[in-house]
């Protein structure tokens, strides 16, 4: 199928494929998939800055779809999210400038790809050592007490509720951060004081410093990446901000919107947004966004963060594996690269599903045990 603004032709029945598995991905880990939307695109040969473009206006969409989801399970921390915006919004602009002068220069596609093997690499290669780490742990102790101090049901020997990762005494510590004045004056509010509490996240103390200066940075890499930047942000709110896991998801999901949108806006004033490829993909994510935020519900969060660490692997080297064919010439390896994407993409799905299906069969075991 010609699809006339990136001028490229692509198997639509790839880009659906895409599609579900970025819908059912996106609501389970708390994503917009734009590491994966945007990968898969360039994996399929869409130009790099279409590539990203339509990479944020699905991550817009799908991130719509999954947030309205997970605000129904109590899983959005609004106050927390528009802290955020604050900072990633404007250094979306920025990005987007780099970009151009990227493209202006010819190395726009390299960068890009070298960005992401980087940070998927680096970062998967994170949450899998963490998951090994919490789980040798947790076998080799009798007590419900980590050395952090963190119990088993994720409350740290402060009060601070916290999930059960390698580094909670980092969280905490940041959660303790004091940066800049205790309190400033905004017009129409008068003074206002900079450490807030967030119920909703678990969190009594937090210097709002700490989340606009968070957002800065994951709007910057999101710009530059085509993402909305969840697949960066989440995990840092998880192991950095101490934020609980689902918690984390909702969140990450409604941030996504903010920056997706902006970013989506500045990419479409130039042209570089394929509408008739985005809608496809946007039709089919919406069927499985419904899969993924609903097994939130019911598989562990320990379970969700190992496999978010192997999908952003699996992005990882999918993009890698596309680099080096643009490179040599090779074209065996993109086709390479689209089967490791979409295969374990695909396989990861129905693994959610299996899962969703055994806990929900557990609890009906036990409901029945009690009866």
């Amino acid at each position: 199928m010609w699809f006339p603004n990136a001028e490229v032709t692509i198997n639509p029945a790839l880009l659906v494929f895409l599609g579900i598995i970025v819908g059912t991905l996106g609501g389970f880990f708390g994503v917009g998939g734009g590491f994966l939307i945007t990968g898969g695109l360039l994996v399929f040969g869409v130009p790099p800055l279409f590539a990203v473009g339509t990479g944020l206006t699905l991550v817009m969409g799908t991130s719509l779809i999954n947030t309205l989801k997970h605000r129904s399970l109590g899983n959005v921390d609004f106050k927390l999210g528009l802290m955020m915006a604050a900072g990633s919004v404007p250094a979306l602009y920025g990005a987007q400038q780099l970009n151009h002068q990227l493209e202006a220069a010819g190395i726009a596609g390299p960068v890009i790809r070298v960005l992401y093997v980087f940070f998927l690499s680096v970062l998967g290669t994170f949450i899998l050592y963490d998951h090994w780490r919490v789980q040798n742990r947790s076998n080799t102790s009798s007590r419900g007490e980590s050395k952090d101090g963190v119990s088993a049901d994720g409350v740290g020997a402060d009060g601070v509720r916290v999930d059960e990762v390698s580094t909670a005494g980092l969280a905490r510590w940041i959660q303790r951060l004091n940066i800049g004045p205790r309190s400033i004056w905004l017009p129409g509010f008068g003074k206002v004081e900079t450490v807030v509490s967030l119920p909703v996240s678990g969190v009594e103390r937090i210097s709002v410093f700490v989340p606009v200066l968070l957002g800065a940075g994951v709007g910057s890499f999101a710009g530059i990446l085509g993402a909305g930047g969840a697949f960066i942000l989440t995990p840092l709110l998880i192991y950095v901000v101490g934020i609980p896991t689902v918690v984390a998801i909702g969140t990450g999901l409604f941030q996504v919107i903010l920056t997706g949108s902006v970013g989506t806006f500045f990419y479409a004033l130039s042209d570089r947004v394929d509408p008739l490829m985005a809608v496809l993909m946007l039709a089919a994510a919406a069927i499985g966004a419904q899969l993924g935020t609903s097994a939130t519900r019911v598989v562990q969060p320990s379970q969700i963060r190992f496999l978010f660490g192997v999908i952003v692997l699996t992005g990882g080297l999918a993009v890698g594996l596309e680099e080096i064919a643009q490179v040599t010439e090779i074209d065996v390896l993109s086709t390479v690269a689209a089967v490791v994407l979409l295969g374990i993409g695909g396989a990861m799905c129905l693994g959610i599903g299996v899962l969703m299906i055994k806990a929900k069969r557990k609890t009906h075991d036990l409901t029945s045990a009690d009866d």
